[in-house]
């Protein structure tokens, strides 16, 4: 799809306003026939005409009615263009918000948050300053060098010859000079989204910063950041800076022809004193129209590089979505089969290499094994985050491809490892998964959890609210609440990754006893690195590499005396060493 489609499908929703707005602009040159007017007076006046009076008397009442019009149509089709803009980038932003929804992992490999977050804000605010600006301008411009010629045209052929051959030359200038800043502002903008992730990146991670006292040397970088895009944006600032210049100066060259050859032509007789004047007052009218050209084209060529960064987002096509004719079940059993899955994310090595497995309704699964064995990317398979490469994940006997996308996931009670909680009251996080959920539901799942008598305790309760990522909370309390989110829609399936990697002993005690009736009866992975949480499982996974190296119930794997009994004495150690140097 080319720029000029893609304005054409976000302006098509406005176009009858947009067309109302025209109408506005083409009244608005009516002036251009106002040197006319000047003309007449002056030759009467001059040629001392027995109805000159008259002549000027009707040339000013037809100039004042003129301006009245313009003065009312301006406003009006400046106020509509603006107007259209602004809803087109309302409409742009939801698009782009939309489709960041939709997108699965794979889009966002390599692109930062401060790429994205800059696409979707200065992106479209050039875009929305061409509709706006630009959309005002260059049909005004456009018109008004087309009757400004034929009007001079009308006065003088001769005269208007010399004078419209430099038309061209400026329409090349601005070619050149839009050209050059097209490629400029991208790379100013692919670099502006590096210093807004830098800024993102530090604000997130302010914690980490003063914890390691770090302040001065993020400073320095960003200073060092901040000079490379003083850097960066020069040349551009060059070209603007030579580009109004040259444009002013080139612009005024058709004066200067006109004020000698057009005196040369007045003395020969070939052109009236009303007809020069004339012609000075047109070529000073249309001198602002090319210039403002030049600013449009200036404008479009900053638009054309936002638009392309902006396309690659709302043109994406998600590749996980649902099929035709998706099979929606009316209940979900939970039995899951992996049969000969390999995911490699696009890498030579896989991650899940060649996993073949079957978890039956009911039973409680613990996934362990050593960093980069496939835990998590064995959980993202299980909610079509990414899919295989090859073999089939099925669950109830269908795969999971063949599922309607949002039917899968609302039969998953997914806990993930960083506990995200968003920057909303307790209530409202518990309820992210069913925003229509009863304050007694609400309740009833942090009651389950265990964190109801805690929330109350606060002074606002369950409408206290936590800060960005759940700071105000406990690493425990965070852990729980993403627990009652995923309790809310009472599913099948229970998906946790690491629920106790960010707790304390005497927490993980606390969170395995509320797990323990919760998941009963219901299909449940627990992926760990703790073997503390897999007291719940009744079947252990080993994963290493990629492969199941080890499958079976805690006492057989422990009687194996592999990876898993290795695991576990490592942590049982570890735990005795840390109590007896508390105890010391």
């Amino acid at each position: 799809m080319t720029t000029f489609q893609y304005y054409s499908r976000l302006l098509r929703p406005y176009r009858w306003k947009y067309a109302l707005a025209m109408v506005g602009v083409l009244i608005n040159i009516s002036d251009m026939v106002v040197p006319m007017f000047i003309s007449a007076s002056i030759d009467a006046a001059s040629l001392k005409k027995p109805d000159a009076s008259h002549i000027i008397l009707s040339a000013l009442l037809w100039v004042v009615g003129i301006a009245i019009v313009r003065t009312f149509t301006f406003v009006a089709s400046r106020y509509v263009i603006v107007g259209v803009s602004r809803h087109t980038a309302y409409d742009l932003r939801n698009i782009i918000y939309d489709r960041l929804l939709k997108l699965s992992d794979r889009f966002f490999v390599g692109m930062s948050t401060g790429e994205i977050m800059n696409r979707a804000s200065s992106d479209v605010q050039s875009v929305t300053m061409f509709l706006g600006m630009g959309g005002n301008l260059f049909p005004n411009a456009v018109l008004r060098t087309i009757l400004g010629t034929i009007l001079m045209i009308s006065i003088s052929w001769k005269l208007a010859i010399p004078v419209l051959l430099f038309v061209p030359a400026l329409f090349f200038i601005e070619y050149l000079f839009g050209k050059k800043i097209f490629k400029l502002y991208r790379v100013v903008q692919d670099y502006n989204d590096k210093v807004v992730s830098r800024v993102q990146e530090n604000y997130s991670g302010a914690r980490t910063i003063r914890s390691y006292n770090q302040e001065d040397h993020e400073k320095r970088m960003y200073k060092g950041m901040m000079d490379k895009y003083v850097q960066t944006i020069r040349p551009l600032n060059v070209m603007d800076a030579l580009f109004w210049p040259i444009l002013n100066m080139a612009s005024w060259t058709p004066v200067l022809i006109i004020l000698w050859y057009g005196g040369v032509l007045y003395m020969q007789g070939q052109i009236t004193l009303g007809g020069l004047s004339a012609f000075i007052a047109y070529v000073s009218l249309m001198i602002w129209p090319i210039i403002s050209l030049g600013w449009v084209t200036n404008l479009y060529q900053r638009s054309n590089a936002s638009l392309k960064r902006i396309v690659e987002i709302t043109e994406a096509v998600p590749d996980i979505k649902s099929p035709p004719n998706p099979y929606r079940p009316k209940t979900v059993g939970g039995e899951i089969e992996l049969k000969d899955v390999k995911l490699s994310y696009g890498t030579e090595t896989n991650s899940i290499d060649g996993i073949s497995i079957v978890i039956p309704k009911g039973q409680v699964v613990g996934v362990v094994g050593p960093v980069g064995s496939g835990k998590s990317s064995f959980g993202k398979l299980l909610l079509r985050v990414w899919d295989p490469d090859s073999g089939e994940v099925s669950i109830d006997g269908v795969d999971i491809r063949k599922w309607d996308l949002k039917t899968l996931r609302k039969s998953f009670g997914y806990v993930p490892q960083d506990n995200f909680l968003f920057s909303a009251s307790i209530g409202e996080n518990i309820a992210f998964a069913k925003p229509d959920a009863t304050k007694e539901e609400i309740e009833k799942v942090a009651e389950m959890v265990q964190i109801r008598d805690e929330i109350e305790r606060f002074p606002e309760g369950f409408g206290t609210v936590v800060g960005e990522r759940g700071v105000t909370l406990s690493g425990g309390q965070r852990q729980r609440v993403a627990i009652a989110r995923a309790l809310l829609l009472d599913p099948p399936i229970m998906l946790l990754d690491d629920p106790l990697s960010a707790v304390d002993t005497s927490t993980e005690d606390a969170i395995i006893d509320t797990l323990e009736p919760i998941i009963k009866g219901r299909t449940t992975i627990i992926i760990a690195h703790r073997v503390s949480a897999m007291r719940l499982a009744d079947r252990i996974i080993v994963l290493d590499k990629g492969r199941v190296v080890e499958d079976g119930a805690h006492q057989e794997l422990m009687a194996k005396g592999g990876y898993y009994a290795d695991l576990v004495e490592k942590q049982r150690l570890a735990t005795q060493i840390g109590q007896e140097g508390i105890n010391a």
